[in-house]
């Protein structure tokens, strides 16, 4: 087997286990930032929102490479480098920028309004084990941030029809 230490797959994750792997894909994926869903802001496009964010938070000058990133996980990937050499743009509040981001990939993609507004009035978490603020963590006890910046945009939308 090659080597996957680069590779995320989860706390549960056991790599000699014999069981099936199971992937799903649904159309709730769309609220994911890393749906295939380019998002323009400002004039650039971005390949996901995943991207954007990453980017958006980051000093201009090394922007480049999270922007030119393959897959919106090499785009995270990319976006730990400026974390973690105290490149990013001093006073970016994540909360406010994943905002601005949801809502132009709101405003550009008929498909993801559809599909945010089909979840009604149900609750959304983002499922994460290792997000303790933009998903509810291994426990659930996570802030879910993501799910309720998700929850107030929908709310927005129903208001407006």
């Amino acid at each position: 087997m090659a080597n996957t230490d680069h590779l995320f797959f989860g706390l549960d994750w056991k790599p000699d286990s014999t069981e099936p792997v199971v992937f799903i894909e649904t159309a709730v994926t769309h609220l994911s930032p890393f749906s295939a869903h380019e998002v323009e802001i400002d004039g650039v496009t971005y390949k996901t929102a995943e991207h954007a964010y990453q980017a958006l938070r980051a000093v201009p000058e090394v922007r480049q490479s999270i922007i030119d990133a393959r897959s919106p996980m090499d785009a995270w990937r990319a976006g730990q480098v400026p974390k973690q050499n105290n490149q990013l743009q001093p006073g970016v509040d994540k909360l406010e920028l994943m905002e601005q981001i949801f809502r132009a990939k709101l405003a550009q993609h008929q498909d993801v309004r559809e599909v945010l507004l089909a979840t009604n009035d149900r609750e959304l978490l983002k499922n994460h084990d290792t997000d303790t603020f933009w998903g509810t963590g291994a426990d659930g006890t996570g802030e879910n941030q993501m799910g309720k910046l998700w929850m107030k945009l929908r709310a927005e939308l129903i208001s407006n029809l």
